[in-house]
């Protein structure tokens, strides 16, 4: 039994001996190498020391100079170019002594043609006019042409005659034009739906509690034709057209009208044959009996004869 402890006690030794081993091992592999040990920096080294003939290294810095205050750098001059020597021909080589003489007798024969150097040096001369030099001029005054305007001034431009149209003066009423739509036997019709097919055709409430079709189907301008109510006393409740039952509505339309008379009847007669198909009713005429085209020719000659 102490044999076994014995053996227990070195292998735990040995275990834990190898296991900080291992730590130091891992820790020094972990850690980055310094550049003493770094296989380039000797190579850093040596191209840090290499300079060429004038002292410069590879990326042309040269070697640190220090300068006392008594040292004074030089002074590089540069040379002036003048300006008269590039219009100089250069001289050629010298010639014959025979064409030497023919120019120099040349140049004495023709006027000596001032050099631009010399024309450099001599100063301008200015010459001041005095008022007696100066003559008087008298300006004589210039005819504008006929037809002259000046841009700067803005002309009254004629203003637009404004066109305005006299109201239409119609005489008194002579004839009234009369159609029913009422409700078929036994039935009538309905405040809610009367009032949604009235508005669908540009009907509007106004005037003596009734509604009107206007030229202007916004609900503007002159009466084309109205709409009442057949029973008296002939008036709507717009607030209460839901509660709102009657046996039929009339339209009207007097004559003379505003506009066109044919045009406001066949707007009056196509409003109130939807009226019909929109509430199931009867179509009549103003002595309601059934609408047929016999009815139809007679309301024409009383539009054409009004």
């Amino acid at each position: 039994m102490e044999d076994l402890q014995l053996v227990l006690l070195v292998l735990g030794a040995i275990a834990i001996i190898a296991v900080l081993v291992h730590g130091f091992w891992s820790i020094r592999k972990q850690q980055p190498k310094s550049m003493k040990q770094s296989p380039m920096a000797n190579f850093y080294k040596e191209q840090a020391e290499r300079r060429d003939s004038e002292g410069f290294d590879n990326d042309g810095i040269g070697p640190v100079r220090v300068l006392k205050s008594t040292d004074v750098e030089p002074v590089v001059t540069k040379p002036i170019l003048k300006t008269a020597g590039l219009f100089k021909p250069q001289h050629a080589k010298t010639a014959e002594p025979l064409v030497a003489a023919e120019a120099i007798s040349k140049a004495k024969s023709e006027p000596v043609m001032p050099s631009i150097d010399d024309e450099l040096e001599q100063e301008p001369q200015i010459t001041l006019t005095t008022s007696q030099d100066i003559k008087s001029v008298q300006m004589e005054p210039i005819d504008k042409p006929k037809h002259y305007s000046n841009p700067d001034v803005v002309q009254d431009e004629p203003e637009a005659e404004e066109v305005v149209e006299e109201p239409q003066v119609l005489a008194d009423p002579t004839d009234v034009l009369v159609l029913h739509v009422v409700a078929k036997t036994g039935q009538q019709l309905q405040g809610a739906e009367l009032l949604s097919a009235l508005l669908s055709l540009n009907f509007k409430f106004g005037d003596m509690e009734i509604f009107h079709r206007h030229i202007d189907n916004a609900g503007t301008g002159k009466v084309l034709f109205s709409l009442a109510n057949m029973v008296k006393p002939g008036t709507f409740d717009p607030d209460n057209m839901e509660q709102f039952v009657t046996d039929g509505v009339v339209l009207f339309m007097t004559l003379p009208c505003y506009g066109d008379p044919k045009m406001n009847f066949t707007i009056m007669l196509n409003s109130a044959l939807q009226l019909v198909d929109d509430l199931g009713a009867e179509l009549l005429d103003g002595k309601r009996q059934p609408w047929d085209d016999t009815a139809k020719e007679d309301y024409k000659r009383r539009i054409a004869a009004a």
